[in-house]
């Protein structure tokens, strides 16, 4: 449905587009078909003998969200005004689920998730767009924004079971939208249930309800036109054993984290609070689940998706720096060797390891390092497995899920300062690989095993990947390189040069043998998802959500 918004800067208007998600669960409730059979038969003592089939009534929890426009979403200002009371939508939520529900909203301008602006449709430059954002009235050159409040409301209904008229509770407004905030760019908790409604038989939508408006404020230099925008609302009941959850943005919310990162305008989750719990609660897979978390050791911020095989997975190449000025530790880090009071030791491999107040730090080698290079050679890159290295290769035009990353030895990649001890082949027992990996905390580098592909779960990671969205070809790469996986192709570095940029990857795992680490290799006609690439040269690393 669609609610405007007009906005008259001198002879101007704003369009704005609201739009509900309805029905996010499904309900589920059997055609129900009773039989009687009664068999009479005639006696002189009257017996009667009856039979009857059993009943079975299976009734999902559901919840729903309806939307009633009580006043249309129009508006016509001139440049300087402000308007507090932008329309008004009535959203009605039902729910048997005796655990609640909670409510979420994101912007989503142009029909993409995340865009929160009023888009400027006159042919000019998104520089036009109106922002979302609260404004400040002491503020003289406050720029043009625009914001939602929420209002929560007890209505009557009918008890299905009592048939008595009862009142509803309402839901709580939650992160500060009983008082107008700015649209959400990721998925945001807005309300909440903490206990079932009483399903009404009501159909007006006569229950506990939401009302949204929204505040508008055009300055003196905003250009007259049309400006279009959309807020979308999502319910979900996320006590309950149904995988109802969208995103991953939505999971984390749900799973109450909090945004710890800000950059350009927008706020970002941080890896090192992905867990197996919120993978878990997402519905769905490939790119409609995707979102960019924050790596809190350096602030850059990386692409994941749940992909088919269950797992979330980075979506785009590692770019962690060995470099001295980050502290790696098991806050932050894929650090989870035990310290071995017997050896006093945490293992052979883990030379620079210490341990204070439970919190283990991994200190590289003092000659580790991490090379930028802008050509094919990489000056300083060493082949060795004594000490980590990685290199960085600069190039703007790669950017998100292209963007190259870094190339890590083996040795950096398991955060190791000596990985010659490791010398056993893990292919049939990866209960042998190490431990630990340079990845972020929660996340570790994925195995190589001999297990089967085709097997559901199969710890043979790469390689599940190669069966579910490649059809296990051994000949041809592209289904890799495209969404959702963009396994970009930043090829290896072998005795200090870059080979085959652009034209195959090569991604290290976790397993090993004495001299060379599994990794999958990725050319223009070759795919091998057990391939073995000696530990001394220089590969991507993706991680996986442990």
């Amino acid at each position: 449905m669609g609610h405007k918004v007009k906005q008259s800067l001198m002879s101007s208007r704003i369009d704005f587009f609201y739009y509900a998600f309805r029905n996010i669960l499904l309900v589920s409730v059997p055609l129900l078909i009773f039989s009687i059979f009664v068999f009479t038969i005639p006696h002189s003592s009257a017996e009667i003998s009856s039979s009857a089939d059993n009943v079975q009534l299976v009734l999902s929890t559901s919840c729903t969200v309806n939307a009633v426009v009580t006043s249309e979403h129009t508006v016509s200002l001139n440049g300087g005004q402000l308007d507090n009371n932008v329309g008004n939508t009535k959203l009605s939520a039902y729910c048997n689920d005796n655990n609640g529900y909670s409510i979420y909203a994101v912007g989503s301008s142009n029909d993409i998730d995340g865009n929160t602006d009023l888009i400027y449709n006159n042919g000019f430059s998104d520089s036009y767009n109106i922002r979302t954002g609260v404004y400040d009235s002491s503020n003289v050159a406050n720029p043009s924004s625009w914001a939602m409040k929420l209002t929560a409301g007890t209505g009557t209904g009918i008890d299905p079971v009592t048939g008595e008229s009862v009142p509803t509770t309402p839901p709580t407004i939650l992160n500060g939208y009983d008082n107008y905030s700015a649209i959400p760019n990721v998925y945001t908790q807005v309300a909440k249930r903490t206990s079932g409604t009483n399903m009404i038989t009501d159909s007006d939508a006569s229950g506990s309800y939401l009302n949204t408006t929204y505040q508008i404020y055009a300055n003196s230099y905003q250009p007259a036109g049309t400006y279009n925008g959309k807020v979308k609302y999502a319910i979900v009941h996320p006590n309950s054993s149904h995988n109802t959850i969208p995103d991953l943005d939505t999971a984390f919310a749900v799973a109450g984290k909090m945004k710890v990162y800000e950059e350009g305008g927008n706020s970002y989750y941080a890896m090192q609070d992905m867990d197996a719990g919120i993978c878990s609660m997402v519905a769905n897979d490939g790119e409609s689940t995707s979102t960019q978390l924050a790596d809190l050791r350096d602030n850059k911020l990386y692409w994941i998706t749940k992909l088919k095989d269950g797992h979330c997975w980075m979506t785009q190449n590692l770019d962690t720096d060995i470099n001295p000025s980050i502290s790696f530790n098991s806050n932050n880090t894929d650090l989870n060797v035990a310290y071995d009071s017997n050896t006093g030791q945490y293992a052979e491999y883990n030379d620079g390891y210490t341990e204070s107040n439970g919190v283990i730090y991994y200190t590289p080698a003092s000659t580790a390092t991490t090379i930028d290079f802008t050509g094919n050679n990489i000056s300083g890159w060493q082949d060795n497995n004594t000490t980590p290295y990685s290199a960085n290769k600069t190039d703007s035009t790669k950017t998100g899920h292209a963007s190259l990353g870094n190339y890590y030895n083996w040795t950096a990649a398991i955060a190791s300062n000596n990985s010659s001890s490791l010398t056993q082949d893990t292919l049939s027992d990866i209960s042998k690989n190490p431990k630990n990996s340079i990845c972020p905390k929660g996340w570790r580098l994925p195995t190589i095993s001999s297990e089967s592909e085709a097997i559901a779960g199969s710890t043979n990671e790469f390689g599940r990947l190669n069966y579910l969205y490649n059809d296990n070809s051994t000949t041809s790469q592209l289904n890799l390189t495209i969404a959702p996986l963009f396994l970009a192709q930043a090829s290896i570095i072998i005795d200090g040069s870059i080979r085959n940029l652009e034209r195959e990857g090569l991604y290290w795992s976790s397993s090993n043998t004495s001299q060379y680490a599994y990794d999958i290799i990725l050319q223009p006609s070759r795919v091998q998802a057990n391939d073995i690439t000696n530990k001394i040269r220089g590969a991507t690393l993706r991680c996986i959500a442990r």
